[in-house]
């Protein structure tokens, strides 16, 4: 029986496309949720083990309400990777730029793809919850007329014809994606952590944080502030971090409960990057 792993959207979205580069799709199966709070729930009421979870992007940077929905309910990142960001315009087939009044997908790729829509001012374009649905709608309902921004490869999902390919205003465009499950990696397979911690307001005391970081010899390659909530204008940081070995992490993490506040280890995992 193959296993139920949550992603937010539907098949041919890119959280599908992630979860088919992490695991062997013959042993999983995608549970689709409409939202990142349907996604959370499924792990935390057990309908999963395990979600795949959209965290940041390269350009639009990161997805806070996402982090705050880990944070709340206390899981566990077990896992990340990149994927790269490609957008194909698609339609029914016959049909051009011409004949295109609408075309749909989620905000994030619209906005990635505004140079493209700006040489076409003759297409609406309009929001919607995932980058696959409009295209399984189109196809489903015959629409003509209108079109979808889908990741490389759905094209054929949903058999449509692919009327312009890569339309999106930069090729650099990556979004990291986490793996999130109730329960603690247990691999010892790890060189990346992410963790959170909230600040005293005295001076020197985040220096205090990253001199800490440096004499364990951990690399910090993020660090991002969030809202507390319920504690106006106060807000923690979200850290990650890379080792070469687990145990420089565990003692700079011991360091750290000393010197911050409600310090915690979101998640230790491999590094999805080389």
């Amino acid at each position: 029986m193959r296993k139920k792993i949550a992603i937010q959207g539907i098949k041919g979205s890119n959280h599908y496309k992630a979860l088919t580069e992490l695991f062997n799709e013959a042993e999983v199966e995608a549970l689709e949720c409409n939202t990142f709070q349907e996604l959370v729930n499924a792990v935390v009421t057990g309908k999963c083990e395990k979600a795949v979870m959209a965290i940041e992007n390269s350009i639009a940077g990161s997805i806070l309400p996402n982090y705050r929905l880990i944070l709340d309910h206390h899981l566990q990142i077990t896992a990340e990777h990149y994927l790269n960001i490609s957008h194909n315009l698609v339609a029914l087939p016959g049909q051009g730029l011409a004949d295109l009044v609408q075309v749909k997908s989620h905000q994030m790729a619209l906005h990635q793809c505004s140079n493209f829509f700006s040489n076409h001012l003759h297409i609406n374009l309009i929001e919607d919850v995932d980058t696959a649905l409009p295209a399984k709608i189109i196809a489903g309902h015959q629409l003509m007329g209108v079109g979808a921004l889908v990741p490389k490869g759905s094209a054929e999902l949903f058999q449509l014809a692919t009327l312009a390919e890569d339309v999106q205003n930069n090729s650099l465009n990556e979004t990291r994606f986490v793996v999130v499950q109730k329960q603690a990696n247990a691999s010892l397979e790890v060189n990346k952590a992410t963790i959170q911690f909230e600040m005293a307001h005295e001076s020197g005391s985040l220096a205090k944080v990253l001199n800490t970081m440096s004499a364990h010899h951990l690399n910090l390659s993020k660090i991002q502030s969030i809202p507390i909530p319920y504690d106006i204008w106060r807000y923690a940081f979200i850290v990650d971090v890379s080792f070469s070995k687990a145990i420089q992490f565990q003692n700079a993490f011991s360091e750290l409960s000393k010197i911050s506040i409600n310090p915690t280890c979101v998640g230790q995992y491999k590094s999805g990057k080389s």
